[in-house]
């Protein structure tokens, strides 16, 4: 008479981690892909932050070695992920629904570049989505800019209509993270004390766009609903630089429309700073 030995059941297996799963792609040890990212990609980062700008590459597959993202060390604290032209370049492409791409530029009366317009086409839509990036919004004193204006407006406009043909969100390209960080930290920056706390406020108002106002009225809503003053704003803006001759401005509405832009594009950055000059030192 034989007895039957049941089988304990198999425990099931706990699904990968996300550096196993990146260690795949690049067919790498997981500890050696660990020690390379901590030493030559994201040296700055924690390894709490670390496992987050790997799950951001995996969840779009973005190659860290070729410089398609990488993380960029936030002066108010964190890395966040920023992804490169050639990053967003070959995301757009290996959209299923990808239809191709063209861009139009705009010049002034001087001949020099106005704006540049993205026109995408997405299989199976009626209407192609088209994405206008203005110049003088996005500028920036570097020679780059200088040199290759309308090489660096496509290269923005590109990063801004694949983000809105595609619904892509979550990362950022280098220069919206370098002019939010700027927002962000100006204030900060020149405090007496870093680690400086602010006094227990309610949470900022945020303010959609309005349809049929301008930026400079809808800035003015922004910081008068949050309790500044146009005097506390062109006190702040011309201190760090974001305003020349702020003495000559008397109203919201006499601000010029690429700064009045700038700060609404970082709301919460923007009311930050304010908060950090308003608070008691």
């Amino acid at each position: 008479m034989s007895t039957a030995i049941a089988k304990a059941p198999e425990k099931p297996k706990a699904p990968p981690s996300a550096l196993q799963i990146m260690a795949a792609r690049f067919n790498v040890d997981p500890a050696k892909l660990h020690e390379t990212l901590k030493q030559s990609i994201f040296p700055k980062a924690t390894d709490a932050e670390m496992l987050s700008l790997v799950v951001v590459a995996n969840t779009y597959n973005l190659n860290i070695f070729l410089k398609e993202m990488y993380g960029f060390p936030a002066k108010g604290g964190g890395i966040v992920p920023v992804v490169s032209v050639d990053g967003w370049n070959s995301l757009l492409l290996r959209q299923p629904d990808f239809d191709g791409i063209e861009f139009e530029f705009t010049d002034d009366a001087d001949g020099n570049v106005y704006s540049c317009t993205a026109t995408v086409y997405v299989k199976n839509r009626s209407h192609a989505v088209k994405v206008t990036e203005y110049f003088a919004e996005c500028v920036r004193p570097t020679d780059p800019w200088k040199n290759m204006p309308r090489r660096m407006l496509r290269n923005r406009t590109l990063c801004q209509a694949s983000r809105m043909a595609f619904g892509i969100s979550g990362i950022k390209h280098e220069e919206e993270a370098i002019e939010i960080d700027a927002i962000v930290t100006s204030a900060t920056s020149e405090a007496p004390e870093p680690t400086k706390q602010l006094p227990n406020t309610p949470p900022p108002k945020v303010v959609p766009a309005a349809e049929g106002k301008t930026p400079q009225d809808e800035l003015e809503t922004l910081l008068v609903s949050n309790g500044y003053t146009f005097a506390e704003f062109v006190s702040w803006a011309g201190k760090l630089g974001h305003l020349e001759d702020p003495s000559s401005f008397a109203s919201f509405d006499q601000l010029p429309t690429d700064v009045s832009r700038r700060m609404l594009r970082a709301q919460a950055g923007l009311l930050k700073a304010m908060a950090e000059q308003k608070s008691p030192q």
